[in-house]
């Protein structure tokens, strides 16, 4: 009988004609032995066929051209379909007769021996990891570490794609004409930026609040003196609810001159109960305009008593204006009023004492400059041309000059022997540039780029700034390149170092990897701890936190005119509450669980206002417990995940159904069908969403994804477009028939009455059959299996890190990885450490 189950499927008849012979030898109610791939037939033929064949099959998803073909990449993914949907018990459909366990069971695992030895082979021909470029955060950050300074580029670069909500997936970082072009204007930005090229400029400013408030402030406005006041030799600025005034400093000389900047602000809250005041620091770099997404961040000044703030910003050469600011408003925003506003004078207001700012910081010639160039003397190019045709020296005191001389006239490095200094110079750069050894192949072609054009009388500055740039656009400079199969030991320490840094390797990592010793596990596992413990940790924070959370929407939209509540400090706040905890995980090992529920969270005082949680002061973000009658915990409670999955008009049940599903629980749904209806939300709130997509989802096309993805969706239906808890809708105006009714809005009594309508439904079933009445008890339901909040971080931390989406083969490493991180309760910091020692990432 195997013979000639075998010598069917290897025939060249249809898969229809195959099934009607399989059904004949194996009769649909029997248990199938499944010892070869001939026993899969009988089993599609009983369960799948009928409704995946023809000209419309269901789903789109033929199987009548599908063939038992692994080792072909369209074939096996489809055959992956087949083997997910039957393991979760998608299919077949509820309604349809249920096959046996056993079968299911026998079926799951043939094809799952067959899709993962195919998976693995292709691995180790093809490799499992395209090479990919740099993308545009790192590409900065690299420049930044290679250089010793902040150069913003990425504005120069096209925006990058992403694939799973990841800008680190290869497949998403496609390269164009456009990015061609955009790598040589960013190289020349960059070198700008880093050679020096006159005396060592230096910016101080210091003045005291008078002296800013008579410069600045008085006359410009005819209401200043109700905003903003001089006491003796202070300013006060009275802290209003929208509009205050700002501290500005416009240092435009120093702006030219990229580098660290110190930033010292002395002041103290006034009539505030004793209480602190936030602050809000920023630089900008368009007069008039304040952008959130420049916000340094908001500092308490404390009450009574002067205190001293100090911080430091990196400043780049690019822009041609920066200034710092300090609470909030510009004086471009503020209104040419005729009416005398009422008096502040009793109102919360910051005390300016004094402000200080100086940079660029730290030694001149830069280090940057030093790595190109290292000690070779610098005079002007004048006089180097002078010199090098053997002409007289001009003998004028150009240290002495002013910055504007050195624009027509700049300081360049002076050789000796052009020849041997570049190429000294350029050997020691690339393995900094390239992240490692680099061949003498490699080596030579720059150094011969170099001479080539010191042949041709190019000037010696010029000459070698050409070099660098190339040696900047260069593959090995944007891309992570290794060959498929086991990741040598410099390329180890790229992979890691971009995952955990979003940037290159350190001296310290790659001494490491020069002894051969970071494959071992003690190595691995001491470096991702020293590696976590570095402030360069952050980027785990901003990049991958960030893209799997989606905080970077959260300032792309602002909310509608109903929601009064909202303000800048507000909207600053939101995703650093996620930041914060999302750092509070990573900190102490806690368990990934802790992102769907959790007893605390991370809140300032003006967040917690908008929990409307008491006792909490100032605008730092600390640990604070929570109780079931806040309805917080986890991150799916953040107002900033809630903000981001929303249109800032309304809520939709749908996206953010599927959001959990992608970003929280790991069974993301499949695309709807193509000629599936839009739901329009009534915004006067008459009908509710859910009332809509209960109609909606009796479709039969629709009702299977509906499943899915309606119970996360509607248990999160009691928060507002900003996050806020709800237990009726809010509409922005009255409905007739007392539908509505005008209320005092939640935690702020201070705002005008809002319209309330429908009362808010939160209950569901759950995929499984569990009921819920509200998002408590729906996530009570969803951590009955830690183990798949887990699995999905575990996916998403080995997609981000690898540059790839995973393969079947990468299953086996998720258990693997689930196994030895389940005695932390699937801690975070685990679940890192564990992932840098398995096969996919050890692996290109």
């Amino acid at each position: 009988m195997k013979r000639l189950i075998t010598a069917l499927l290897c025939s060249a008849t249809s898969m229809r004609t195959r099934f009607i012979i399989f059904a004949a030898i194996f009769p649909a109610a029997r248990a199938f032995a499944l010892d070869d791939r001939a026993a899969l037939q009988p089993f599609l033929e009983a369960h799948c066929v009928d409704c995946h064949e023809g000209e419309k099959p269901k789903g789109d998803f033929s199987l009548e051209t599908l063939k038992p073909e692994f080792g072909d990449a369209a074939a096996a993914a489809a055959w992956v379909r087949v083997h997910d949907k039957i393991a979760s018990g998608e299919m077949p459909p509820k309604k349809k007769e249920r096959p046996p366990a056993a079968d299911v069971k026998a079926v799951t695992g043939y094809l799952g021996s067959q899709l993962h030895a195919a998976s693995l082979e292709r691995q180790k021909v093809e490799g499992r990891v395209p090479s990919r470029r740099m993308n545009r955060t790192e590409y900065e950050n690299t420049l930044r570490e290679l250089f010793g300074v902040a150069v913003h580029v990425k504005e120069l670069l096209p925006e990058d794609g992403s694939v799973g909500g990841f800008d680190t997936v290869a497949s998403a970082l496609t390269v164009s004409p456009a990015h061609l072009v955009a790598y040589q204007r960013a190289a020349d930005a960059a070198l700008d930026a880093v050679i020096t090229s006159s005396t060592k400029r230096e910016f101080r400013e210091s003045f005291t609040g008078r002296e800013w408030f008579d410069r600045e402030v008085k006359g410009k406005r005819k209401h200043v003196p109700r905003g903003a006041a001089a006491v003796g030799e202070i300013a006060v600025l009275y802290h209003q609810t929208q509009q205050h005034w700002e501290l500005n400093v416009m240092p435009r000389e120093a702006a030219r001159t990229p580098g660290l900047y110190r930033v010292r602000l002395t002041a103290a809250a006034r009539n505030t109960g004793g209480k602190p005041l936030p602050v809000r620091f920023g630089w900008e770099w368009m007069q008039g305009a304040t952008d959130l997404r420049h916000i340094i961040e908001y500092r308490d000044v404390p009450a009574e008593k002067p205190a001293t703030i100090e911080m430091f910003v990196h400043v780049s050469g690019r822009r041609s204006e920066h200034r710092i600011g300090v609470c909030g408003y510009t004086l471009q925003t503020l209104p040419d009023e005729k009416d005398t506003p009422p008096d502040w004078t009793n109102a919360p207001g910051l005390e300016i004492h004094r402000f200080e700012i100086e940079g660029p910081l730290g030694e001149w010639p830069s280090a940057g400059h030093k790595l190109l160039f290292g000690d070779l003397p610098l005079e002007p190019r004048t006089h180097a041309e002078a010199r090098a045709a053997g002409n007289p020296v001009p003998e004028d005191d150009w240290q002495k000059w002013q910055p504007e001389q050195f624009q027509s006239n700049p300081l360049v490095p002076v050789t000796t022997d052009a020849q041997a200094d570049a190429e000294r110079l350029i050997r020691a750069f690339l393995p900094r540039a390239f992240r490692g050894p680099v061949s003498e192949e490699t080596a030579k072609y720059y150094v011969g780029f170099a001479h080539e054009r010191l042949a041709g009388d190019v000037p010696f500055a010029e000459a070698m700034r050409s070099t660098y740039k190339a040696a900047l656009c260069s593959p090995h400079f944007l891309f992570h390149l290794a060959p498929p199969g086991p990741l040598n030991d410099h390329a180890l320490a790229t992979r890691l170092a971009y995952f955990l840094w979003s940037g290159p390797p350190d001296a310290a990592l790659l001494a490491v990897a020069a002894g051969g010793e970071l494959r071992q596990p003690k190595t691995l596992h001491a470096e991702v701890k020293r590696m976590l413990a570095d402030p360069r940790a952050e980027a785990l924070v901003e990049n991958f936190a960030s893209e799997w959370f989606d905080l970077r929407k959260v300032l792309t939209m602002k909310p509608d005119e109903q929601y009064l509540e909202y303000d800048d400090e507000l909207g600053w706040s939101l995703a650093a509450e996620t930041k914060s905890f999302f750092r509070e995980v990573l900190a102490k090992d806690r368990s990934v669980t802790e992102f769907v529920d959790s007893d605390w969270t991370m809140l300032n005082q003006r967040l917690a206002k908008h929990y409307g949680i008491p006792g909490v002061d100032g605008c730092e973000f600390r640990k604070v417990p929570l109780v079931p009658a806040y309805h917080r915990g986890g991150v799916i409670t953040h107002a900033s995940i809630l903000k981001a999955t929303a249109n800032g008009t309304y809520t939709s049940p749908i996206k953010r159904g599927v959001w959990m599903l992608e970003r929280i629980i790991g069974r993301p749904p499949s695309p709807p069908p193509p000629d599936t209806p839009a739901i329009e939300p009534d915004i006067r709130g008459a009908t509710t969403l859910r009332e809509q997509i209960e109609k909606h989802r009796a479709l039969p096309a629709c009702a299977n994804c509906h499943a899915q993805i309606d119970p996360p969706g509607f248990a999160l239906e009691n928060y507002d477009v900003l996050g806020g808890y709800r237990e009726r809708y809010r509409s922005p105006l009255g409905l007739e028939g007392g539908k509505s009714a005008l209320l005092p809005l939640p935690n702020y009594p201070e705002k005008k009455h809002v319209y309330f309508t429908a009362a808010v439904d939160p209950s569901g079933i759950t995929p499984e059959g569990a009921a819920f009445a509200d998002l408590a008890e729906y996530k009570r339901a969803l951590l009955r299996d830690p183990e798949q909040i887990a699995r999905n971080v575990a996916r998403k931390l080995l997609t981000y890190s690898t540059g790839t989406d995973i393969q079947f083969a990468d299953r086996e490493v998720l258990e693997q990885i689930l196994t030895a991180a389940k005695p932390s309760n699937y801690g975070l910091r685990t679940l890192i450490v564990e992932l840098v020692q398995s096969r996919a990432f050890l692996n290109q």
